[in-house]
């Protein structure tokens, strides 16, 4: 891996707890487990977003600027109110 980093963070006292509880439950040491929690986060993320379904591109754009509103119009020729 690289050089190892260092952030500081503010962690509410309920997270902190749960935290230290899973920590002390494995025994580890509390930065460890924080450590595999952003792990996993990582995967989960590179996962979602290495996923064939959000890789669509530029297949489903129409270039119209209001299809949201108007997708009445552009599907049916008319405005269903």
């Amino acid at each position: 891996m690289g050089k190892e980093k260092s952030i500081t963070i503010e962690i509410k006292g309920n997270i902190y707890g749960l935290l230290e509880a899973i920590a002390q439950k494995q025994g580890s040491k509390l930065e460890d487990e924080i450590m595999e929690a952003i792990k996993l986060y990582i995967a989960q993320m590179s996962a979602y977003s290495d996923d064939p379904f959000f890789k669509i591109g530029k297949a489903g754009k129409s270039g119209l600027k209001d299809l949201a509103k108007a997708h009445d119009k552009y599907l049916y020729g008319t405005v269903h109110e």
